[in-house]
């Protein structure tokens, strides 16, 4: 059976997860190709900013599992296939394709013809543009959808807990105590990519308390807004102030811990005060995936071809105005392209 009841905080989330993509992108795009000993408190601040925009994949990830997984919702390997892989596939090789080319183009500075299968191989390799990971990563987790549910069905619920503590601790707690030395560099953990699965399996067990139709308390809502409030404070000072701190992504503890209080967050506030604008936030989330497949264009445009950065000016004021430029011209080529019917029916 379909769950028909539409939750609206899942759309704010979508929208929010993708501008902190693109602020992610803005300020990533500049450190990762500048030498950025030139400027340490432009590194300091970029580095506390992509800190603090870290949950971005890992609220996707939580939404994946919250839709697909919910226990309400039937989808079999067919349809997976038929419909929700297979606009991945074509994501990857509309928009992969041509930005291998123009990766092409851009390091040998001259044409050929063998540029246009080059092109397809490396989308089959994995090497088109950087950000274009995440769609394989999604096709993955839909391939192995159908299994999962199957599963899900079956395992223990403490059994599932424990596998979930598990995941957190071999993917992201330890490593993180190896990275600080605190522990043997040889003790074996799991690979870093392992919380990927951590982060849909989460939004099932979201999804399956969200099915009990319980009101969240004004008490806990406070109690996750506080938290989320503490551990970006933590952030910034352990950036700012505690040398050697390790860069880790999508599995550094806090980065983990505050995409679990922000779903809950929204989640709570649903619950208890309603979305408003809920018509505003499903269309905005409607174009999310467009937004993420086409702002690296934007970014590279003026990072690479106009030479223009944050750095170029006063970063207080660029890192906003640069993040805003990326994100409306991300959103309004997402709206032309939605105009184009064989990308709105089997792409974006």
């Amino acid at each position: 059976m379909e769950t028909k009841e539409r939750k609206y905080f899942l759309d704010v989330l979508r929208v929010a997860a993708v501008c902190a993509v693109v602020l992610l992108h803005t300020v990533g795009g500049v450190k990762d190709n500048t030498d950025m000993s030139r400027y340490p408190g432009a590194a300091q601040a970029f580095m506390v900013l992509i800190d603090l925009t870290g949950w971005c994949v890992p609220v996707f990830l939580l939404i994946s599992g919250y839709l697909f997984l919910n226990p309400r919702r039937e989808i079999g390997m067919r349809r997976m296939l038929s419909k929700y892989c297979l606009r991945v596939l074509a994501a990857l090789f509309v928009f992969g394709v041509p930005y291998a080319w123009l990766e092409l183009l851009m390091t040998n500075r001259a044409f050929s013809p063998s540029m246009l299968w080059q092109g397809v191989v490396m989308v089959l390799q994995g090497k088109s543009w950087d950000h274009m990971w995440y769609l394989y990563l999604i096709f993955f987790l839909y391939l192995i959808t159908p299994a999962l549910k199957w599963a899900l069905k079956r395992i223990p619920l403490p059994f599932l807990w424990a596998l979930m503590a598990a995941l957190l601790l071999e993917s992201s707690v330890l490593p993180f105590l190896q990275q600080l030395a605190l522990l043997p560099a040889n003790l074996w953990v799991l690979p870093g990519s392992s919380i990927y699965l951590f982060y849909y399996l989460v939004g099932y067990l979201f999804a399956r308390r969200g099915e009990s139709g319980k009101q969240g308390s004004a008490g806990a809502l406070l109690l996750t807004g506080f938290l989320l409030a503490a551990l970006a404070a933590v952030m910034i000072y352990c950036r700012l102030f505690v040398s050697g701190m390790p860069v880790m992504a999508y599995q550094y503890p806090p980065t983990v811990f505050v995409s679990l209080c922000l779903f809950e967050a929204a989640a709570l506030w649903e619950s208890r005060r309603g979305i408003s604008a809920a018509a505003f936030w499903q269309g905005a989330s409607g174009l999310c995936f467009g937004v993420y497949l086409i702002h690296p264009v934007f970014i590279n445009i003026g990072y690479k071809l106009l030479h223009l950065t944050p750095l170029s000016f006063p970063i207080w004021l660029s890192v906003p105005g640069f993040f805003l430029w990326h994100l409306l011209l991300a959103f309004a080529g997402t709206w032309l392209l939605e105009k184009i019917p064989l990308f709105r029916r089997y792409v974006l």
